[in-house]
């Protein structure tokens, strides 16, 4: 089995199936990708992914489709393309690179999704239509042009590069296609798309296209309207605003069956509308205007069409479509959409005109189905275009419908002799029911046959008859129909109009004669046609019996004018003149209008005009007719182009009085020339230059013309008059040197060449005049000289076919030398362009001659900064035209170039605006120069300069402007074809330059020029455009095919520039540092293994550099802190990566261990570095997260290496950022502390600062003691807003010593002692919420390393409980899993590429202060240190959470001490250390009662000082302890008081725990009397039942420890009405418990005990531990998983509970009641009215606190009153004020289910929805509930 090649045809195969087996050398695959295949073996193939070349594997060959091949190789790279269609490839290519931001459009939801879908799914079906090979040359090309331009434009609004395209829509290759032309493709290019995108492109394109000429196409699908007879439907352009058609209708006859009356028009119905222009785009509103004219009977609602009249033509209806918009382009259009046309019905009185411009004004017509459906289509150009262009739109049968009047453009041979005649209205006196019928008569009166058209698709006619209106003695008929008359027959000619009433029956009708006429004759008097006007005809009553003859009503007059011009001569008036002639008589009461329209390109309506055409028939008065054509106005001039031409060179050449009237002739030339180039009739100018080509036949006009036109130059100067006429001569040298060449041309070709040498010497006198003349500095001679730079290079194609080209070049440049200086430089410039895009410049001989003068004018130019944009248009069409093959050798002219304008155009550039718009024009002309300059031509511009001094300024200036370039691009991003042809382009130029640098500049050594290579190759090396990876693997595999790693080719000659230095490379250290550290973070493997090297290089340079004392130096500092300095903004800046990292360190740790001197230094060095790069890395990918706690993490890290590496100026700049940061945040304490970091750094003195230290934020601190007094301000500011007075307080104290001692400022300390008292007012008044801490442990391997597998406590945000901070920690790491044990993380989780969170609460330990040992110290005070300043945490859980027996519930506890106290410059900090034990239950139970007895002494103590304090705290705590709601209270620790505890656990220690505890319980006993008598003084009447029922319970609580704890406690009577309370002294707050464990737990003997150390910390607050979802399954029952009940307290009552001052009691306090007598006292057991008791009714409260009470001594045994009964359990957490809780009557006993209690409050911090509660414990175990 053996691997074999595969044929070059099938290298390329798609993936259709996807290949994911994870074999050895298997090729995993993707349905669509490409693979370019190398060898095969039976059923496998060996390939590779086209979008990673690096990986080759096998797969099976039916997971690919095979397509046909063809292979390009360039160099070593090899590219493999389908062979397929160019446009299919670009499709595919497209859509590739489209699908993979399609994806991240969805993913994002970016609105842009929808549209690039629509548009994929385009190109999909173009691309299937074009790969199905149906479609015509003509078909292709049109859809190609859409394909390139939906692919421009979605290229353009995904951000991608621009696409360069040919005229034909195809991609350019940028390697054979010049610099200039490729910048000025991008530009149409990205102009296009604008236009393509902007909302006015399609009206901008019909402007710009159909500039001259257009037609509109339509197609009749159906027409449905219930007519009943046959019709005439006209269809004509309407022109809304002016009232009036203005195109030729489209005659359609329609059958009384619903179908064209001719079958073969059937699906045939098409018309062209042709001959309009700009102007008709210019209207307002363009309606298709559809008239229906019934053929029948006068009613169509007549039954008896027997007895009607027939054929009559009636009115029917009207419809109308809005054409603007489509003639426009605003709205796209093509033939296969239909368009409905709603049709409405005329009234029985209304004219077809009126209900046509109802139609047009209405909002919507009643159409009720009937109609026409019709296409149309925008076809542009003329007619002979449209039939090229539209072959199969045009093909077969189609009516023409012109535009009435000539079209903008009247091209020679379209001869037209049309009148259109519009039957407007007239008034009839005596007859209704008129019918006009209109021919056209002769002389004789004989019709003429076949000349009127009623619509194009109609046949011709002889006569025409109008529509009928009924009983209308005042029609409006507003009909128009064409007259074409031979223009033989038209002289003589006449229309005439006759009159008829019609009747409605047929008998009536048919004796109904024509009782009047009127004519008008289509020729004037004077021989010029009828007039353009409205008509008013004479109406001639006619005697029917009586017959008329021509010659009878032609001598009479026609029109009213006429008329009333007889009448005036007669002296008569017009009403009172009497015509009888014959049969006629002249009616003064009746009236006849029309309109008529001339369009005839042979008869004019002008008598000068018509003079000069007939001049033969007139010669007496040509002088005349010569001077009055140039008053003729230019529409009819243009219109009979032809013929005054001829007319004129007619004049010329047969006139034999040559000194009159050629001249005259000239002079009319020059006019019409001016004429037609006026921009008003541009569009004749084709008309005139197909005349000069084809009709133009004076042959001997050309030595006429030379010697007027010479003679008009000669005397510029000398006569004054003739200036306007030489200056039009001179605008119309174009044309005049046409027809003289032409006219020599035709000499030439009928005498055989003869006269040639006379005729070049005349020509060249000529241009010698015109040189002469551009010398003249008289300002009469300015405009001329200015027309003649302008015009004469027009004439330059012309007189090269009869003047040798080398010597018009001499003469050219005399012609612009002799302008004289600084006069009419804009036009000479224009001139000189011109002159380059002649065809003279195509001839390198003449380019030797022509290019000097032009690039030493340019040069000049440049040099004044004047007319830059004239200049560089013409150095850009000169390098554009040296890159074309059709020119000759131009090695030559690039010499000329460089010398002269290379160096002038890099000085142009450097100062230049870089948002000018002609910067980019000046660099792609750069670039051209240097692209086009071989070796030789640098060698050559090299050594031109004549000292070293210039070659040292040129390099300098070229590497300036290289540098600048390639780090400020002046080309847009997306013109990327132009960027890298650029860089390409410099490249080649910088390794030119190295070698001149190199050679020329070594010795002596230049340093700044080396030092400008060196920073320009590196800017160039690391610009944007070259970072390949950034780019899809379609771009990258484009660039590198053209152009290669142009990155890796830089390094190399920068690599080869360093070591070429020799021993001036300490010269360039640190300067270097920084740019070639940038060079090496460019992520290119070879790149980075060449360049490397060259740190180690610098390291021992300046290890090697000898000191001040002749020694070397032995360190290389200033490499480190360069490296170090630059990596730090590099890398933040997303420079270098993982690999970097490791292959730096591999490089340079190599080096250093084979260096003998600098091993160990650089080992060092080495492995900082490496951590750097670690932190920095870490900080990068966390700089951009939105998790701003990562990168306050981060920035930490950064700024604890740089603290201990000692970067100073690093250091306080991190420290600036993380202070920014906790700002941002809010956490202004840890912005304090950060900036305290800062102010450490600083003394209380007037040393000025050194760099490092100064602050931008504090640009007018000069010395220590000012920036560090401004810190101290801001830090005060913080510690303000973050509540921690306590530290401001710190600060100030620190400054008012500065002012009172040092400054002596006694203002400043005013105000800062101001400040400091404010600070402990706030103290004392203010409530500060208490943070609750957490801990975080990050196990798991998908965590950034900087928290992978660590834990951290957290300071919570302010009133932030456990849940609120799970739901915010889970919403940062939304993929991690919750813990919900406290358990250790096994293995398992530890190593898992998963994310895992264990999340619990713990609690501060207080470290008591010094100041406060044995002191009264406000509880407002010591609450800030309970909470801050705090570096040990504690948290506990229970070991078994299954075990309901009390003696086993052991407890596990764990200490935890963190890096640095909080709060700090962070919310958070590492556990540093953990110490974990365990707990016995009794030494739990011990530490549970003494929580309570601390805060029932507490409380007890603030209520008797301060009677104001609101009374809730106290009511809440007392009652949880006498009637605890859960856990039983002490009752569920009486195991403990037993007598058969002591003997199974015998050892001492727990003997004297449970001595303990008992002494815990009875100090408790009178802690809860005191309290409750406090109660009874301070509670309100509403509040008294609560107190009995609290004195009740504390009793049945006594005799409970009595009966079953076997505690028997005498204790004084509580009373409601106050009581001397006895001292009692109990343990302080802060005292320590030393406890050891009294025995091991039976279930674990192997497990290592430890003990209780005495600690300076006491847990203060314990809080819930483990927070778990709320519908989190759970084995265990609420209560069991409820370990650690949360304590916290409510915002309402919480924070007076904990906040008052802590008292020592020094009074003997006494009952004020007397004791109550033994009689008195309940015996054994109680009444049956008293509420008996469990054994878990009494508690403590439910806080796991390990702050202890102490122990009291017992006091003497007294018996208190009897409680009162307890009547409701309810829940007093709510009460307001002193408001009584509410007591309902009860009227059972008190159950024990507890079904009517509230639930109690959610503890802050847990869930919002609590889980169900637990039913409350049963109590009922002794005493039986009976009714009172």
């Amino acid at each position: 089995m053996k691997w074999r090649k595969i044929n070059e045809s099938e290298k390329y195969g798609v993936v259709i199936y996807n290949y994911t087996e994870s074999s050895l050398h298997r090729l995993k695959l993707t349905i669509g990708d490409i693979v370019h295949i190398l060898e095969e073996c039976e059923d496998w193939y060996r390939a590779y992914n086209a979008k990673n070349k690096t990986v080759i594997g096998i797969f099976p060959k039916n997971y690919v489709h095979i397509k046909e091949s063809v292979v390009h190789i360039s160099g070593t790279y090899e590219q493999i393309s389908p062979k397929e269609p160019a446009i299919v490839q670009e499709i595919t290519s497209v859509l590739r690179e489209w699908g993979a931001i399609w994806r991240s459009l969805y993913v994002n939801c970016n609105d842009d999704f929808k549209q690039v879908k629509v548009m994929m799914g385009q190109l999909l079906d173009w691309r299937r239509l074009i790969m199905a090979r149906k479609l015509t040359m003509d078909e292709l090309k049109e859809l190609q042009q859409k394909v390139t331009a939906k692919i421009d434009q979605g290229n353009a609004m995904l951000g991608l590069d621009l696409v360069v395209r040919d005229e034909e829509g195809n991609i350019l290759n940028p390697e054979v296609t010049g610099t200039v032309k490729l910048f000025k493709l991008h530009q149409h290019a990205t102009q296009r798309i604008l236009r393509e995108n902007s909302k006015r492109y399609n009206q901008q394109r019909r402007q710009s296209v159909a500039k001259f000429q257009f037609s509109l196409y339509m197609n009749v699908k159906n027409f449905v309207c219930r007519i009943g007879e046959d019709a005439d439907v006209l269809m004509t352009l309407y022109d809304a605003k002016e009232g009036k058609f203005f195109s030729e209708s489209y005659l359609l006859k329609w059958g009384s069956q619903g179908m064209p009356k001719d079958v073969d028009m059937l699906n045939n119905l098409r018309v062209l509308f042709t001959d309009l222009g700009t102007r008709d785009l210019q209207r307002d509103r363009v309606f298709l205007v559809c008239q229906i004219i019934r053929i029948g009977g006068m009613d169509l609602r007549s039954n008896d069409s027997r007895r009607l009249a027939q054929g009559l033509r009636r009115p029917f209806g009207v419809a109308a479509m809005d054409l603007t918009d489509i003639l426009k382009g605003t709205t796209e259009v093509d033939d296969d959409k239909q368009h409905f046309v709603p049709f409405q019905q005329c009234g029985e009185r209304d004219f077809m005109d009126t209900v046509i411009r109802k139609v047009i004004n209405a909002k919507e017509v009643s159409h009720k189905g009937q109609g026409l459906w019709v296409s149309l289509k925008v076809l542009l150009g003329d007619m002979k275009q449209i039939r090229q262009d539209y072959r199969h739109v045009v093909l077969g049968n189609i009516a023409i419908a012109r535009k009435m009047g000539f079209p903008e453009v009247i091209l020679p041979g379209d001869v037209r002799n049309d009148i259109y005649v519009t039957i407007m209205q007239g008034e009839f006196t005596s007859d209704k029911n008129v019918e006009v019928t209109m021919s056209v008569c002769n002389e004789q009166g004989q019709v003429l046959q076949n000349v009127i058209s009623q619509g194009a698709g109609g046949e011709m006619t002889s006569q025409y008859k109008s529509v009928i209106y009924y009983h209308e003695d005042k029609p409006k008929w507003f009909e128009t129909v064409k007259v074409a008359v031979p223009i033989e027959a038209f002289y003589g000619s006449h229309l005439k109009f006759s009159f008829r009433h019609r009747s409605t029956t047929e008998v009536k009708d048919r004796s109904e004669k024509v009782y009047a006429i009127t004519f008008i004759k289509l020729m004037n008097d004077d021989g010029t046609t009828l007039t353009d006007t409205i008509h008013d005809l004479c109406v001639y009553k006619m005697d029917a019996k009586k017959h008329e003859e021509a010659q009878t009503y032609l001598a009479q007059p026609s029109a009213r004018r006429d008329l009333e011009r007889r009448a005036s001569q007669a002296g008569m008036q017009v009403n009172k003149m009497s015509i009888q002639t014959g049969p006629l008589s002249l009616s003064h009461r009746d009236s006849f209008q029309i309109s008529t329209l001339v369009c005839s390109t042979k008869l004019t309506h002008n008598v000068d005009l018509m003079g000069l055409l007939k001049w033969r028939e007139n010669p007496h008065e040509l002088k005349d007719h010569l001077l009055a054509l140039m008053k003729v106005d230019g529409e009819e001039v243009v219109k009979f182009l032809v013929d005054v031409l001829d007319a004129l060179f007619s004049i010329l050449m047969q006139n034999s009085d040559s000194d009159v009237y050629d001249n005259l002739v000239f002079d009319a030339l020059i006019y019409i020339i001016g004429l037609i180039s006026d921009r008003k009739y541009h569009q004749f100018r084709p008309v005139l230059e197909v005349y000069i080509e084809e009709n133009f036949s004076a042959t001997l006009a050309y030595n006429k013309l030379m010697v007027v036109l010479k003679s008009y130059i000669d005397g510029a100067e000398e006569r004054a008059g003739q200036q306007e006429t030489l200056y039009k001569a001179t605008k119309s040298l174009e044309y005049i040197f046409k027809f003289i060449i032409r006219s020599r041309v035709l000499f030439s070709v009928l005498n055989e060449g003869r006269g040639k040498q006379q005729f070049e010497i005349s020509l060249k006198q000529v241009l010698q005049a015109l040189n002469i003349m551009m010398m003249y500095t008289s300002d009469n001679t300015l405009t001329v000289q200015g027309a003649a730079l302008k015009y004469l290079p027009s004439t330059i194609e012309d007189i090269l076919s009869v003047f040798n080209a080398r010597e018009l070049s001499f003469l050219l440049v005399d012609f612009v030398n002799n302008v004289p200086r600084d006069r009419l430089t804009r036009q000479k410039m224009t001139c000189i362009s011109d002159i380059v895009h002649s065809k003279l410049f195509n001839f390198p001989e003449c380019r030797q001659l022509l290019l000097p003068m032009i690039l030493s004018h340019i040069k000049v130019l440049l040099e004044k900064a004047d007319e830059l944009e004239d200049c560089v248009k013409i150095s850009s069409d000169i390098m554009e035209t040296l890159t074309r093959n059709d020119v000759g050798p131009v090695d030559i002219d690039i010499t000329a170039v460089t010398l002269s304008i290379l160096r002038t155009v890099i000085q142009t550039v450097i100062p230049m605006d870089r948002t000018s718009n002609i910067i980019g024009t000046y660099v792609a002309l750069l670039t051209a120069i240097l692209r086009q300059m071989s070796e030789y031509h640098y060698i050559q511009y090299i050594n031109h300069f004549p000292t070293k001094i210039d070659l040292t300024d040129f390099l300098m200036e070229i590497l300036m402007v290289f540098r600048d370039l390639v780090s400020k691009n002046v080309y847009p991003s997306d013109w990327n074809e132009m960027i890298m042809l650029q860089n390409s382009v410099f490249l080649k130029a910088l390794r030119y330059f190295s070698h001149t640098i190199r050679d020329v500049f070594s010795n002596p050594f230049e340093y700044q020029l080396w030092n400008n290579f060196f920073h320009c190759a590196i800017s160039f090396l690391t610009q944007d455009p070259l970072q390949l990876e950034n780019f899809s693997s379609a771009k990258r595999n484009k660039i590198i095919s053209r152009y290669k790693d142009m990155r890796r080719e830089t390094g190399f000659e920068i690599r080869s520039m360093w070591f070429n230095l020799g021993q001036h490379k300490v010269q360039f250290i640190p300067g270097l540092v920084g740019p070639i550290l940038e060079m090496t973070l460019l992520p290119e493997t070879e790149l980075r293994r060449a360049t490397i090297p060259i740190f180690f290089d610098m390291m021992h340079c300046e290890f090697s550099l000898m000191g001040p004392q002749g020694r070397p130096k032995q360190c290389f500092p200033e490499v480190e802190n360069a490296i170090i300095t630059q990596l730090d903004a590099l890398v933040e800046g997303g420079r270098g990566d993982e690999k970097y990292k490791d292959l730096f360190y591999e490089i340079i740790y190599n080096h250093c261990k084979e260096h003998s001197y600098l091993r160990d230094q650089g080992i060092n060095f080495v492995e900082t570095v490496q951590k750097l790069l670690q932190h920095l890395l870490e900080y990068r990918t966390i700089i951009n997260d939105e998790n701003k706690e990562n990168r306050m993490s981060c920035t930490v890290n950064l700024l604890n290496f740089y603290h201990d590496i000692s970067r100073q100026e690093m250091y306080i700049r991190y420290l600036h950022k993380l202070c920014d940061l906790q700002l941002d945040c809010d956490n202004y304490t840890e912005a304090a502390y950060t900036l305290m970091l800062y102010a450490k750094l600083l003394y209380w003195s007037d040393e000025p600062l050194t760099p490092v230290l100064q602050s931008d934020k504090y640009p007018n601190a000069q010395t220590h003691r000012e920036l560090k007094e401004r810190l101290y301000y801001d830090i005060i500011v913080y510690f303000d807003k973050g509540k921690m007075w306590e530290k401001g307080i710190e600060l100030c104290k620190e400054l008012a010593q500065l002012y009172e001692n040092e400054t002596f400022d006694y203002i400043s300390l005013a105000a800062i002692l101001n400040r400091e008292a404010d600070f402990y007012s706030r103290i004392m008044r203010q409530m500060r919420p208490e943070p609750e801490y957490f801990r975080v442990g990050y196990y798991g391997k998908g965590f950034p390393s900087f928290l992978r597998n660590k834990a951290f406590v957290y300071r919570g945000k302010e009133y932030e409980r456990l849940s609120d901070f799970t739901c915010r920690l889970q919403n940062q790491f939304p993929n991690a899993q919750l813990l919900k044990t406290l358990s250790p993380p096994g293995e398992d989780i530890i190593d898992s590429d998963n994310q895992f969170l264990q999340i619990n609460a713990v609690s501060p330990l207080f470290d008591d202060k010094r100041k406060f040992l044995d002191k009264n110290v406000s509880e407002q005070i010591l609450k800030y240190y309970k909470v801050n300043e705090v570096q040990q945490f504690s948290f506990t859980r229970r070991l078994d959470d299954h075990s309901h027996d009390i003696t086993k519930m052991w407890l596990e506890r764990t200490n935890l001490v963190i890096s640095y106290p909080l709060p700090g410059i962070l919310r958070w900090f590492l556990v540093a250390s953990s110490h974990t034990y365990e707990v016995s239950p009794l030494e739990n139970a011990i530490e549970t009662i003494q929580a309570a007895n601390h805060k029932l002494q507490t409380l007890t103590a603030l209520h008797s000082i301060d009677p104001a304090l609101r009374i809730d705290p106290l009511s809440l705590v007392v009652n949880g302890v006498v009637d605890p709601a859960v856990n039983g209270g002490i009752s569920q620790y009486k195991v403990f008081y037993s007598d058969e505890y002591e003997p199974k656990h015998p050892k001492k220690k727990s003997i004297e725990l449970v001595k303990k505890l008992k002494e815990c319980t009875i100090t408790q006993v009178f802690l809860i009397e005191k309290a409750i008598a406090v109660h009874g003084k301070k509670a309100p009447e509403s509040l008294r039942p609560f107190q009995d029922h609290m004195e009740m319970r504390f009793k049945q609580m006594k005799e409970l420890m009595d009966t079953e704890l076997g505690l028997t406690i005498s204790t004084p009577g509580v009373s409601s009405q106050g009581a001397k309370v006895k001292r009692i002294q109990t343990m302080p707050p802060g005292a320590n418990l030393h406890l050891q464990m009294p025995e091991t737990r039976n279930s674990r003997p192997s497990r290592r005990h430890t003990q209780l150390q005495p600690s300076k910390q006491n847990t203060v607050v314990k809080t819930q531990s483990v927070y778990v979802r709320p519908n989190s399954p759970s084995k265990a029952s609420p209560a069991k998983n409820k370990t650690v009940v949360n304590n916290k307290r409510s915002a309402g009552s919480g924070d007076l509970t904990e906040s008052a001052p802590l008292i020592e009691l020094n009074e003997q306090l006494t009952p004020m009641r007397p004791r109550r007598p033994d009689s008195n006292k309940p015996g054994s057991r109680p009444s049956s009215g008293h509420v008996k008791l469990t054994d878990k009714t009494m508690s403590v409260a439910s806080t796991t606190s390990s702050d202890s009470a102490g122990s009291i001594p017992t006091p003497p045994p007294e018996e208190p009153p009897p409680l009162p009964q307890k009547q409701v359990y309810a829940d007093y957490t709510n009460l307001e004020g002193d408001a009584p809780p509410p007591l309902p009557h009860r009227k059972h006993p008190v159950q024990t289910d507890h079904k009517d209690k509230p639930q109690p409050p959610i503890p802050m911090g847990a869930q919002k929805t609590p889980p169900t509660p637990p039913r409350k414990p049963s109590r009922p175990s002794i005493f039986n509930v009976s009714k009172s």
